[in-house]
């Protein structure tokens, strides 16, 4: 009996860190998603923070298919656990920007989940 909690719960677990679905744009779906060097420099900036031991994500505002923000959420400490729960949340805060703002994860720790070209707009 044991075991199959376990088993359960592990199960819990590894749906929780799964990549959460970037919508069109989601690698493979055919839809590019621009972004300016901006966001880009924004992204880069992230990448400095996490690692294997500090997971996070980097959320794109995109307007008109064109990625005009970018903000991130890291765990800054090993004992901290990032969920999907975290990412949906920072997709909501971007939603608050207007209908008209896409909001995109962009990637969860170092992995990019979305097609994208860097643009100088």
């Amino acid at each position: 009996m044991l075991k199959v909690i376990g088993a359960a719960l592990l199960a819990v677990l590894l749906a929780a860190c799964t990549s959460p679905l970037s919508g069109d744009y989601a690698k493979g779906k055919g839809k590019t998603l621009s972004i300016t060097k901006e966001v880009w420099a924004g992204y880069q900036e992230y990448l400095t923070k996490i690692s294997g031991t500090n997971p996070g994500y980097f959320v794109v505002a995109a307007v008109d298919g064109v990625g005009v923000g970018g903000n991130y959420q890291y765990c800054p400490a090993t004992s901290c656990i990032t969920t999907g729960a975290a990412a949906s949340q920072m997709v909501n805060q971007c939603k608050g920007y207007g209908p008209e703002v896409e909001c995109i994860l962009f990637a969860q720790r170092n992995e990019i989940l979305v097609d994208y070209k860097v643009v100088n707009e």
